[in-house]
């Protein structure tokens, strides 16, 4: 009985601790993934802050130069709403994983408090 307890114990600690892993790998994926989202951003910002300097210096006239900064701010809302429909596909990923990982610990945990009612009513009869 105490060998069954035992060994349940530490199939329960083995799956816990592959869970925590599992979350841990989980979470560090998707900071990676926002991390250089982020930096793909920043990047896009940058270059449209210097394309914007540049369309300012060529500009020959103000109708030039507020041409060239709708076309820009354009370019950058289509760029912009990109990466958040990105963004929201990653989250949603991620929401998607941590939701399997939830359901199969609760399994789990409910079949491991099952046997171990059993094994104690085992004992007690």
């Amino acid at each position: 009985m105490q060998k069954e307890l035992f060994d349940m114990v530490n199939q329960f600690n083995e799956n816990m601790l592959a869970s925590s892993k599992r979350l841990a790998e989980i979470n560090m994926r998707a900071f990676e993934q926002m991390v250089s989202k982020q930096a793909e951003m920043m990047n896009d910002c940058l270059e449209s802050t210097a394309k914007q300097y540049e369309a300012l210096t060529t500009a020959k006239d103000y109708k030039d130069a507020v041409k060239a900064q709708s076309e820009l701010l354009k370019g950058c809302s289509d760029k912009y709403m990109a990466n958040l429909h990105d963004a929201t596909e990653m989250m949603t990923s991620v929401r998607e994983e941590l939701t399997g990982l939830v359901e199969e610990t609760v399994k789990f945990t409910s079949e491991s408090i099952e046997k171990a009612g059993e094994m104690t009513t085992k004992k007690a009869a």
